[in-house]
């Protein structure tokens, strides 16, 4: 049903408090998940007042089935009805391909792929039998565009806009939408720490010459979610300042 609840994974990073807030005032209650159990209250408090009043916290580990399914089955019993998916929580893990260990390649395909997996198989079923959803996954330019060392992002994300299409394609007739969104540059702290401490990147190779902002990811998660995308399925969404354009 539209009067559900929205459910947005790595909800305490930059672009999960920007979402929270696009989230809010468009009046949908959010469940948000994170592992960082211990950040929350703190991060509660940093929100403005319409997003600090409508946000109840779960903790998740994305990569841990049972855990997904196990706040299914809470929220159910509790009768919180999840309409909104944005599966936004990932993480990177950078080496040359040589030099790439097991345990982080393995690491960043759990959170970034099996993390969505896991939260769709959970509350997708729920959405065709009330016959609406929308399910956003976040994937990202180095999907189109990678950059080095990054071979677990880039398949990872790679993977999203595969399966983005595949699970459109599934849950169309049901009312359900499922889009991705590729983002760029986005400015927030992940970001800032790549780069040395004290130094400002120009980001020329951006045609629009700027990093993006949160709340520009926000409000394109804020328009897939709205009514005016109801007939949008099956696409990836580039907020990528141009970057993604050939030449």
């Amino acid at each position: 049903m539209e009067n559900g609840h929205a459910l947005l994974t790595g909800a305490l990073g930059g672009l999960g408090t920007a979402m929270t807030v696009a989230i809010s005032e468009a009046g949908i209650p959010i469940i948000a998940v994170d592992r960082r159990r211990e950040d929350f209250e703190a991060w509660q408090e940093s929100l403005p007042e319409i997003a600090r009043n409508n946000v109840s916290f779960y903790p998740l580990d994305v990569t841990q089935e049972q855990q997904v399914d196990e706040l299914a089955e809470v929220l159910n019993s509790r009768n919180i009805s999840i309409s909104y998916l944005i599966n936004n929580a990932g993480i990177q893990g950078a080496a040359k391909p040589w030099e790439m260990t097991t345990k982080t390649w393995e690491r960043v395909m759990r959170v970034n792929i099996d993390g969505t997996f896991y939260l769709t198989r959970a509350f997708s079923k729920a959405m065709t039998e009330a016959g609406f959803g929308r399910i956003i996954n976040v994937a990202s330019l180095f999907a189109y565009h990678p950059g080095r060392g990054q071979g677990p992002y880039a398949a990872g994300k790679a993977a999203i806009t595969g399966y983005t299409r595949s699970v459109a394609l599934d849950l169309a007739s049901s009312g359900v939408t499922v889009n991705a969104i590729a983002p760029g540059y986005i400015w927030h702290q992940r970001l800032a720490d790549v780069f040395p401490e004290g130094t400002t990147p120009t980001f020329e190779e951006v045609p629009m010459k700027r990093s993006g902002k949160p709340e520009e990811i926000a409000a394109t998660v804020a328009f897939l979610i709205s009514k005016g995308a109801g007939y949008i399925t099956g696409q990836t969404i580039h907020v990528n300042g141009g970057l993604y354009l050939p030449g």
